[in-house]
């Protein structure tokens, strides 16, 4: 029923009616200077492309929540920026992409794990984690970290599996 009034509506003012009680989704003013921030920031390690092997790195990862995009299953590109901190962007499920910057103790063996990124279903969210190098180009990565996020925000577990095409 309410349908047909509803289509009734748009044929005879071609508009949409409005739904009742439907909220719009909220903005995040903060989530877009972080974003604008890390643009910034990758900017300006950039114009050291002289100092710094520009060699990336792809990777895939499964598990409980992986560090650099809160996500069970994806492929991740990491790129250095400079000795220890490297720019990132991953594709995954369920945060389907996001992007940010890690700051590796020792990026090829063990070592903690800081990072910072924003994304689609996770806003805005940073991690700390242990990596170890099980073998080879096979890491494990365990920790935590928070998100505020659309569908959760809060704390969350770092468990992961990573092999990387190095």
């Amino acid at each position: 029923m309410r349908i047909a009034a509803e289509s009734t509506h748009w044929a005879a003012t071609g508009k949409k009616a409005a739904i009742p009680n439907m909220k719009t989704p909220p903005t995040y003013p903060c989530c877009r200077l972080a974003l604008m921030a890390l643009v910034a920031i990758g900017t300006a390690y950039e114009a050291r492309a002289d100092t710094v092997n520009h060699a990336t790195v792809a990777s895939f990862h499964a598990g409980i929540f992986h560090h650099s995009g809160v996500d069970l299953l994806g492929y991740t590109v990491e790129r250095p920026l400079s000795a220890k901190l490297y720019g990132f962007y991953t594709l995954g499920f369920p945060s389907l992409v996001a992007g940010g910057y890690s700051y590796y103790g020792n990026f090829h063996h063990h070592g903690a794990v800081a990072t910072l990124g924003i994304g689609i279903g996770s806003v805005l969210y940073a991690s700390l984690a242990y990596q170890w190098r099980v073998s080879g180009q096979h890491y494990l990565k365990l920790g935590t970290g928070y998100t505020a996020g659309v569908a959760y925000s809060g704390p969350y577990p770092v468990l992961s599996y990573e092999h990387r095409f190095d």
